[in-house]
């Protein structure tokens, strides 16, 4: 049996349109970013997007092949600062979609992460995961800003998502 399956590109474009949601709203919103979070240690919302979008950078940049950049050195300031960061990932991971192959895909890299120490993972897997552990994080935001007084207004589930129909 042939089945369809869900693409990374159309993943993706899921976190890319969810992303932009978020960023619009946090616009909006400001005083939401230095809101009290405990998730992953962030301390403030802020701490958490930094999170959120520093594993989507790193992990493109090992993807790639390319020097990943210290988790230290990612400014943390203003929402634009943190938006450059995941913009970067984003065209990170489109150029890795538009060069790998199959054989690139299954090939397994030994990657070195802040909290879980010494890791290996084939390039499909680590895509797969840089856009899961977003979702899940956004998630989890999503019920922190909630309990904190801040709604947001739109779906999240994919299931909603304007990707695929």
């Amino acid at each position: 049996m042939n089945v369809a399956g869900i693409t990374l590109e159309e993943l993706l474009a899921d976190n890319e349109a969810s992303t932009k949601k978020w960023q619009t709203w946090f616009a909006a919103n400001p005083a939401a970013l230095d809101v009290p979070c405990d998730i992953y240690n962030s301390g403030t919302v802020r701490g958490l997007l930094k999170h959120i979008w520093a594993v989507e950078l790193r992990h493109s940049q090992r993807l790639r092949g390319e020097e990943v950049i210290a988790y230290d050195a990612i400014p943390v300031g203003s929402l634009d600062d943190l938006v450059v960061v995941h913009a970067k990932a984003m065209q990170n991971l489109k150029d890795f979609l538009a060069e790998a192959d199959d054989a690139g895909m299954r090939e397994v890299i030994t990657l070195q992460t802040v909290s879980a120490g010494t890791l290996h993972a084939s390039r499909r897997k680590l895509f797969a995961h840089i856009l899961l552990h977003s979702m899940r994080h956004w998630a989890q935001l999503s019920t922190e800003l909630r309990e904190a007084g801040y709604k947001t207004e739109w779906p999240k589930d994919f299931l909603f998502s304007e990707v695929m129909r």
